[in-house]
């Protein structure tokens, strides 16, 4: 088992995933970042290894440094990278020839936290109205994944027989295709493609924010109020992919970090002209899964991600190994993968993307409390809950917990008498 969306528990103090299973020995403190920064350019050569470390070191520096810059300016962090690493550059002006793919790739490595297209694309509220939960970042489910979670919250875990009947009371393939608020009713009435009508005093829409954008005009009746709207469009929906190679056996050391690449110049104009290739500019790195022997897996930011899901499987998995070969094949004995699985959410109906992230706009008032704020006069009778309505753990599990908690919370204000 793997995942394909959220992999690790990002935090630990104040974090209810931690809280919630860390005491039952389900996870385990880790660091893919840890050890030898591996770099290879398009040209199949591996950088000097202390050259590799010391960019990776000046990386994470500035990007801890990221917090005082977006205190002192509005706008998107990509100036502050390229501020910081055209001084970089110019200490070290060896890597002059290199230093579009590094941006490039860093771009790219940094996205897989935000979530945007490239560092140009996300505000630096971004970084001031985020919290990240102290403790280690990168704690990973063991043997398990990431499934785990709902086992916990609908105690089917760690004794089946406690479990709660969530799953008797859920409707599975039934698409919501309206949802349909009378004021001069007290209740709120939601239709399904499959022609089920269904009424309730309240909603929770837990939809993503990808499904928000696309389709809030045709869900809702009548409309969102504008400030709602004007959220929807304002905050980011980030594009990312993962493709897990499954091998006979490992033909890297599982102390390895994982394996990061960038094009040269000259390769990256050839690439651009192949549109079935062009995806693979967003292919940042491979690494190893904890607990997974045989298999690696890589990472794709930004548009680049919805061109892969756009390409034939086979036509995939054809052109990552070409890329292995190309950027590791001088220095490693690739073997052939004996099988591949790859995420699809950027093309998924119900998904359209991965997570929220707060983007540079002209509006500065963009938040998520917005978004979370319930629709009705005399009560809430549409209520909205999932990462994106979190105002400060949005794009994280937990964050998405949490918020349905806090809509729950809601409605129990409502009804004391149902509190237990």
């Amino acid at each position: 088992m793997v995942d394909l969306g959220g992999q690790w528990v990002h935090g630990e103090k104040g974090n209810i995933v931690f809280e919630t299973a860390w005491p039952q020995g389900l996870l385990e403190r880790g660091n893919f970042l840890d050890g030898q920064f591996e770099l290879f350019d398009s040209s199949g050569k591996k950088m000097n290894q202390s050259i590799a470390d010391d960019l990776k070191r000046f990386f994470f520096q500035t990007i801890d440094n990221l917090d005082q810059y977006a205190k002192r300016r509005n706008g998107p962090i990509g100036q502050h990278f390229h501020n910081e690493f055209e001084k970089y550059f110019k200490a070290h002006p060896f890597l002059k020839n290199d230093a579009n793919g590094l941006l490039h790739l860093f771009d790219k490595i940094d996205m897989e936290e935000d979530g945007g297209n490239s560092w140009w694309d996300v505000s630096t509220r971004n970084v001031i109205q985020y919290i990240m939960s102290p403790g280690a970042n990168q704690l990973n489910w063991k043997n398990r994944t990431y499934f785990t979670i709902l086992d916990i919250l609908m105690k089917r875990f760690p004794n089946p027989k406690e479990e709660l009947p969530n799953m008797n009371n859920t409707i599975l393939n039934s698409q919501v295709t309206l949802i349909y608020n009378n004021e001069k009713f007290e209740t709120v009435t939601v239709t399904t493609a499959n022609g089920g009508i269904y009424t309730a005093n309240h909603v929770i829409v837990t939809v993503s924010l990808g499904v928000l954008k696309e389709k809030h005009n045709q869900l809702f009746y009548p409309p969102l109020p504008n400030e709602k709207v004007k959220t929807i469009n304002g905050m980011g929906f980030g594009n990312e992919a993962k493709i897990f190679l499954a091998f006979e056996k490992p033909w890297w050391k599982h102390k390895d970090p994982g394996f990061y690449f960038y094009w040269k110049d000259e390769d990256r104009v050839e690439i651009e002209k192949e549109p079935e290739k062009r995806w693979l500019l967003g292919l940042n790195r491979f690494s190893f899964v904890d607990h997974r022997h045989g298999l690696l897996y890589g990472w794709l930011s930004g548009n680049y991600s919805q061109e892969m899901e756009m390409i034939p499987k086979e036509k995939v998995f054809n052109h990552l190994i070409e890329a292995l070969q190309r950027f590791m094949g001088k220095h490693y004995n690739i073997t052939k993968p004996i099988g591949m699985i790859r995420s699809k959410w950027n093309s998924k109906e119900n998904f359209k993307g991965a997570y929220s992230f707060l983007q540079t706009s002209k509006f500065d008032d963009i938040s998520p409390s917005t978004l979370a704020q319930p629709i009705g006069k005399r009560k809430p009778k549409i209520l909205f809950a999932g990462e994106a309505t979190h105002s400060h753990f949005f794009s994280t599990v937990h964050g998405a917990i949490e918020s349905g908690f806090r809509e729950a919370d809601r409605l129990i204000r409502i009804y004391p008498h149902l509190k237990k």
